[in-house]
């Protein structure tokens, strides 16, 4: 993970490795230890960690970024982030399949916007349904027909 594009002190990029690195308990930083006081269930790890990040990068708090639903409890959830105030500035970010990152939202959007994927689902009639989907829930969409000249 490149830290050198958030323009961090020395103190900021240590804090941050020694996170990531296990080496250091998100529990360490007053926003997280606040979080969990209030908390029945304490957040999962990456949530904690994304507290503390926020508090070392002076954030505007953590926002999530939603894709087309999955199986399971909140996991239309592509990524968190960093709010840094504009989608354009680099940010940590948690995505659910690559883990931490450094990279701007917007960014990530394009990029999860131009890999388009192709599902195929067969239908009881035998008939195909294929949805064509870029990771952006607005841009989801559904065809039937015997083959998929997309794919």
């Amino acid at each position: 993970m490149n830290l050198k594009i958030l323009n961090l002190t020395k103190q900021q990029e240590s804090n941050i490795k020694l996170i990531l690195s296990n080496q250091l308990d998100p529990k360490e930083f007053s926003s997280v230890k606040f979080w969990i006081d209030q908390c029945y269930n304490p957040p999962l790890l990456n949530e904690q960690k994304m507290c503390a990040f926020n508090q070392i990068l002076f954030g505007f708090g953590i926002e999530s970024v939603e894709e087309e639903w999955q199986n399971g409890y909140w996991c239309n959830i592509l990524f968190t982030c960093i709010s840094m105030g504009f989608s354009d500035l680099p940010t940590i970010i948690h995505h659910r399949d690559k883990g931490f990152l450094v990279d701007s939202v917007e960014n990530l959007i394009a990029k999860s916007n131009q890999r388009a994927r192709c599902k195929k689902k067969v239908v009881k009639a035998g008939a195909e349904i294929m949805t064509h989907y870029s990771n952006d829930p607005r841009l989801i969409i559904s065809t039937f027909s015997s083959n998929c000249s997309e794919c």
